[in-house]
């Protein structure tokens, strides 16, 4: 299948049985760092060669979150911290309260209310965009690029295609390199199942399908706050992009129509709908089918099922399962004698220099911000980047397309407004 290798994650499996895992970067003058998950590991000696990771250039880092108006993500705000090459040099935030203490979680020595007197001031040449909500990323993206610096930034990227190209062009034009907080692609359960797929443990890839978490947001409000993680995987365990997307939107079980647009909660831009259906069609005859429906939020629904010619893998964060026929169901089950394995995978260990109190994604956000540094050393794109996410929204913004023309939409879409917003 050709599958893109990870430079940041390499796994090592021995008589079909996980005993450790890569766990960080082959960077310049570093070999591979293998955590040993069977044995326990030599987690001292790791720990002291992952400190000793990292590019040659020094880096000022800056963090930009916003109390109340997203904060600062998924622990993004602790994503430099421990790494010998980056020195933290500021923190804004128009809060006071949530400046002070994201700048104690992060060491930042100087504090601002405004962003952008931050970037004037300091001069930073790596920032973190930490805000969740994505109103604001275009505006911080545009100004971190014209002081000349790289961006590691939460999800999503932002509202629209054509925020999303500008944003783009300004980081391209200048040489700098983005990576997103899609930590999906370094979960131990992401990694050993893209290994077993590629090994040919399920046979040839037929379709993938995922569903959002089925809670109160479910319909527009998932598809841009959880759909971006999904499509992502999508991408990355086929490394190919899509196709083409056919979808359907509802609202109180009918279709939706224009006038059920509305402005997303935690200005994600226009929604529509509280239940979705989307088909994706991916080179190699491969197609993906996302859904996301408003419910209880109870089920585990959350994460990949990929479907191929001799068996099917579920993918979770920290575990995968795989099932040893194309099909699977009660009758299935009952008529071959067959049931699903579970296959354990090791957690992600802590970096070197994690704070106390330090938020749970801390070591995935730290993981993901060395490979965005080797990429620059490297002059590659990093395994989470900027241009990816857009993709995530292609996929996301194709849905609305697609229901709102009733036709089959090729990607990427032509017209890069939000197609809500031509209803």
């Amino acid at each position: 299948m050709g599958l893109y290798r990870s430079p940041l994650l390499t796994r090592y499996w021995l008589s079909g049985r996980l005993t450790c895992m890569v766990v960080a970067a082959r960077l310049p003058g570093c070999s591979p760092l293998v955590w040993n998950a069977a044995a326990g590991g030599e987690a001292s000696a790791v720990r002291e060669e992952m400190h000793t990771m990292g590019t040659e250039a020094q880096y000022r880092a800056a963090v930009i979150g916003h109390t109340g108006r997203g904060n600062y993500g998924h622990g993004i705000v602790t994503s430099f911290v421990g790494l010998p090459n980056v020195e933290m040099v500021g923190l804004a935030d128009p809060d006071p309260e949530g400046r002070a203490e994201a700048a104690a979680q992060c060491g930042a020595p100087r504090t601002y209310a405004d962003p952008y007197a931050m970037l004037e001031e300091e001069q930073p040449n790596l920032v973190a965009v930490a805000t969740r909500w994505p109103d604001q990323h275009h505006d911080f993206f545009l100004a971190a690029a014209k002081v000349g610096a790289h961006i590691y930034s939460e999800k999503p990227l932002t509202r629209s295609l054509d925020e999303a190209d500008r944003m783009l062009d300004a980081t391209d034009s200048r040489g700098l390199k983005v990576a997103m907080a899609h930590v999906w692609r370094v979960y131990p359960g992401v990694q050993r199942a893209r290994a077993l797929l590629e090994e040919g443990a399920i046979g040839h890839l037929r379709f993938m399908r995922s569903y959002g978490k089925m809670d109160r947001r479910g319909g527009g409000q998932c598809l841009m706050v959880l759909g971006t993680h999904q499509f992502d995987l999508m991408r990355y365990i086929t490394g190919t992009d899509p196709q083409w997307c056919q979808a359907r939107v509802v609202q109180d079980g009918r279709d939706a129509t224009a006038a059920d647009v509305r402005p997303g909660e935690e200005e994600l831009g226009l929604i529509a709908g509280d239940g979705l259906w989307a088909a994706y069609g991916f080179p190699n005859g491969v197609t993906a089918t996302y859904e996301a429906y408003v419910g209880d939020g109870q089920a585990p629904t959350y994460g990949l099922e990929l479907h191929g010619s001799d068996g099917i893998l579920i993918l979770r964060s920290d575990a995968c399962y795989r099932y040893p026929r194309p099909y699977a169901g009660p009758l299935v089950d009952a008529a071959m004698n067959t049931q699903w394995e579970k296959i354990e995978v090791p957690p992600v260990p802590d970096p070197p220099g994690t704070p106390d109190g330090a938020p749970g994604q801390h070591p995935l956000n730290n993981m993901v911000v060395r490979d965005l540094l080797a990429a620059v050393d490297e002059d590659r794109e990093p395994l989470c980047s900027g241009h990816g996410a857009r993709w995530s929204l292609e996929m996301i913004l194709a849905v609305y397309e697609a229901h709102r023309t009733g036709e089959r939409v090729p990607l990427p879409l032509a017209d890069r407004t939000h197609p809500l917003s031509r209803w």
